[in-house]
């Protein structure tokens, strides 16, 4: 070993990598103690010490307590030396080794970093090589290491003297990647050119890393990693509400595109900050990555007409008695009817659904008994966690449910509250018969050409078994559609109502009823008091994607647009696949493109509506004509849409006349007004805009600045309305502060 190196004093080894060695060194002429970094005698040994001489002048044009110090360069026979303060402590990476860290332990790590990112950025320099082995813990802070990838942003680089990286030649090859892919953006894997955001990407993915005692992105090969960064998100984290707050914080650094995140540091310091203000920050709160899980349609291993409908009821009957577990995300029935009758392929399903664990089953009757064989297996590796085959006779369906779900939850150690484990054993139906109706119904509900078959199904299971609540609450979804697109609305709104209310008497803490409820009460203009309780609840229930779908539509119809797109990213955040409504709240922010990107096939009237909304008439009316036949309600709707569009004035105003709007709710009803505005009828469109604001909708910023309503602005009336709904969007916006929706969120209240 060596025993000098210039000046200075070699005492002992204290690490080395591919790329180099470190020594603890005593400096002859200052007498301090310091880290000398020298490099391998390798055959890329060129390429390593213009690497040092680059970390070397990266890391002294930045002077900041977080940045590990250099106080000197040099040679010795031709070979070059970096010399930098030695640090008493560990490398981040160690720490994770033994274990997750609290809350209050990994948030001031992570600000430490993003400190000290702050400056090298304000210094115009980019790491790109950040990593838990390149942060150093010390007992008086943060120190970030290891700038040998680090190079001058674009706009740092173009006022140097010849432009280039620190005024050196590049040291890699185009479309070489550089850097520890699990912690690159997807830019920087795809060899695009990067930014700030990069290094903010890596920050996110650090930070998931504390909490969760793993990477954010698994896989066993380069090509794997790759792929998971590229296409698929970290699980979310389970814990308090300021868990919550930081894993809105970690995917929004983390999201797949750059303008989506960050654009600085420093605003995710900011937003980190705050978490440790919330309530649940205390430094002894720890996370946990939630389990994700897909139950797929049970296949039947011989074809049978009688219990066919086993084969998706039962699954979504499993789905929704795992659903809302706080350690749990359960994908939804129509996010698993995707993969319905093709051979289980565990890797697309844990891609496409994002999803660490799949159950599968089969189905066989012999005589009165059914084979019921259930298998859950890890996503995307195959590794069977646990596997049983049940014989149960056809009146003991109910027991298949209670069973699967008591050992999903034990195979996947689901810490259960005591609250989670009365409500598993809450729903169990007292009788078969209203069982099957349940099973029978949901199988026919989700189609519109079947909602009155479903409602009579549910309407059967609950004369069997009026005490079972899940029966009740999808009678209650029935009544509502049934109302709103084809009989009478009034008579079912009141039946929709009092089922959804029954169900909640039953069992006040079902998931499936509360996010019913919700629904409705907001288009029966209760949108405050709907923000008001979804708030609560996502205090202690943030894990429900549903609960913040339930939030996009009442934050709009309060107003409240940016908290409305937020609630949609953090549903998203839960379940990438889950629909919201936020398609209509994009289109109220003048958004139209974005609007569009959420459209679905299912509602080709809504579809159309918003092409013509973005400016694409012909793309709408080409929908619009290829509707075929048009049930109940909708056909005046329909109609009327395409005569405005065709420029058929008169035709487009009568066919509104003709069909009755009572059955709108508010948000349509203000849609309508918009139309109606647009044809030029303006007494018209201020009754339906008047109409519109006493059933409940109140989003100010659509009232003011959407250009249909243009030609109402002259207007004493509309003046008059737009004064109104001010005031009751003011009013939902001091609610939701009061809720500490800003927290919950991160997002402010006046759009």
């Amino acid at each position: 070993m060596l025993q000098t190196v210039g000046h200075y004093r070699i005492i002992r080894k204290v690490g080395e990598g591919g790329m180099g060695v470190v020594y603890e060194a005593e400096d002859a002429r200052l007498g301090r103690t310091v880290a000398i970094k020298m490099i391998h005698e390798t055959k890329e040994e060129p390429l390593a010490r213009e690497r040092l001489w680059r970390e070397a002048r990266s890391a002294a044009s930045v002077n900041h307590p977080n940045v590990c110090q250099i106080y000197d360069v040099g040679e010795i026979k031709g070979e070059p030396y970096l010399v930098m303060e030695l640090l008493e402590g560990e490398p981040l990476s160690a720490r994770i080794l033994r274990g997750s860290m609290p809350l209050g332990e990994a948030v001031p790590v992570a600000l430490g970093v993003l400190t000290a990112l702050a400056a090298l950025h304000g210094r115009g320099v980019l790491h790109r090589d950040l990593k838990p082995s390149n942060v150093f813990l010390t007992p008086h802070g943060v120190k970030l290491l290891d700038f040998g990838l680090a190079r001058r942003t674009r706009a740092a680089a173009a006022v140097l003297a010849g432009g280039g990286d620190f005024g050196e030649r590049s040291l890699t090859m185009p479309g070489m990647l550089v850097g520890t892919p699990r912690y690159m953006s997807p830019e920087q894997l795809q060899g695009e050119e990067i930014d700030e955001r990069a290094d903010v990407f890596a920050a996110g993915a650090i930070l998931f890393e504390m909490l969760a005692g793993k990477p954010a992105f698994g896989g066993k090969t380069p090509v794997e990693v790759y792929h998971a960064v590229l296409q698929e998100q970290p699980p979310a984290l389970a814990g308090t509400v300021a868990i919550g707050a930081v894993n809105r914080i970690i995917f929004r650094a983390m999201a797949k595109k750059r303008e989506e995140r960050y654009e600085k540091a420093e605003g995710m310091a900011e937003d980190l900050r705050r978490v440790l203000l919330a309530p649940g920050a205390e430094s002894a709160v720890s996370a946990r990555p939630m389990k994700r899980l897909i139950v797929l349609p049970f296949r039947m291993l011989k074809a049978d007409a009688e219990i066919d409908y086993l084969s998706s009821s039962l699954a979504d009957a499993i789905s929704c008695s795992l659903s809302g577990l706080g350690s749990l995300l359960v994908r939804s029935s129509l996010t698993a009817s995707r993969f319905a009758g093709s051979e289980v392929d565990l890797r697309q399903i844990a891609s496409e659904a994002e999803v660490d664990a799949v159950l599968t089953g089969t189905l066989l009757r012999a005589g009165e008994t059914i084979r019921v064989s259930t298998q859950l297996v890890e996503a995307p590796s195959g590794t069977v966690v646990w596997s049983h085959a049940f014989q149960v006779p056809m009146r003991e369906l109910f027991s298949v449910e209670e069973s699967v779900t008591g050992q999903v939850v034990k195979s996947l150690s689901l810490p259960l509250t005591a609250t989670e484990e009365q409500r598993l054993r809450h729903d169990v139906p007292a009788s078969p018969t209203a069982y099957e109706f349940y099973l029978r119904g949901s199988q026919q509900g989700h189609a519109p050409d079947k909602w009155l078959i479903a409602r009579d199904l549910f309407q059967r299971s609950v004369e069997e078994d009026p005490r079972y609540a899940p029966a009740w609450a999808r009678l209650g979804r029935c009544h509502w559609l049934v109302g709103k697109y084809i009989g009478d609305f009034h008579e079912n709104r009141e039946k929709a109502e009092a089922a959804l209310r029954r169900a909640l008497d039953l069992n006040p803490d079902l998931p499936m009823a509360h996010h019913l409820v919700a629904n409705i009460e907001v288009q029966l203009g209760r949108s405050r008091e709907v923000m008001r309780r979804l708030l609560a609840r996502a205090r202690t229930q943030w894990n429900e994607p549903d609960l913040f779908a339930g939030l996009v539509t009442a934050c709009r119809f309060c107003g409240l647009l940016e908290a409305s797109v937020a609630a949609h990213e953090q549903a998203r955040r839960l379940d990438p696949k889950i629909i919201t409504s936020v398609k209509f709240t994009y289109t109220f922010l003048g958004d139209h493109e974005r609007a569009m990107e959420e459209l679905d096939g299912d509602i080709p009237f809504n579809n159309s509506l918003f092409l013509a909304r973005g400016g694409r008439e012909a793309e709408a009316l080409e929908i619009l004509r290829g509707g075929g036949e048009i049930p109940g309600h909708g056909r005046g709707m329909w109609s009327a849409l395409v005569a405005l569009l065709e420029g058929r004035r008169e035709d487009a105003l009568a066919e509104i006349e003709l069909f009755q709007p009572d059955f709108l709710d508010p948000e349509a009803e203000c849609t309508l007004a918009m139309a109606l505005a647009r044809l030029g009828a303006k007494k018209r469109a201020l009754q339906s805009l008047r109409l519109s604001v006493e059933r409940g909708f109140h989003c100010f910023p659509a009232f003011a600045r959407d250009p249909w309503l243009d030609s109402l602005r002259t207007e004493p009336e509309f003046r008059n309305i737009l004064l109104e709904v001010e005031t009751l969007h003011r009013a939902a916006a001091a609610v939701f502060l009061e809720e500490k929706g800003d927290r919950l969120l991160g997002v402010g209240v006046i759009s």
